[in-house]
């Protein structure tokens, strides 16, 4: 993966991304919260939404219309589409997911924008923004 900003840890990005996968995937509460800035915040096309537990996340995880295809998924892989730096701590990050199945193959995908913020060691997610 690229590094388009320059300043942040690509290497840290991409494995954060995958762990997030794998944490939604495996609706991990525990793990979900270090990986949030609770409470988040979702915002959509008509409502936002304060996500203020672990259970808020993996509800909209859950909620999702590409989460019913995606539940045939035995992996998520995400690629990183576009990131902008807001500040010294802060991160707009677009991200493509792609749910495939045993064979590989894509069964659904979906794009979602985070403002992440950096924070220890790591990024934690602030707010979640699909694009649709």
């Amino acid at each position: 993966m690229a590094n388009p900003a320059g300043s942040y840890d690509g290497e840290a990005m991409s494995s954060f991304l995958a762990d997030l996968g794998l944490v939604l995937g495996a609706e991990d509460l525990e793990a979900v919260t270090d990986r949030y800035d609770l409470p988040a915040l979702l915002v959509g096309q008509e409502s936002s939404t304060l996500l203020a537990s672990p259970e808020d996340v993996l509800d909209l995880s859950r909620d999702r219309p590409v989460a019913a295809r995606a539940r045939e998924a035995v992996a998520v892989l995400p690629e990183l589409v576009a990131l902008e730096e807001v500040g010294w701590g802060l991160l707009w990050v677009e991200v493509r997911w792609s749910y495939r199945d045993e064979l590989a193959a894509e069964i659904a995908d979906e794009r979602c924008r985070y403002l992440l913020r950096r924070g220890r060691g790591t990024f934690e997610v602030c707010v979640v923004a699909p694009l649709g």
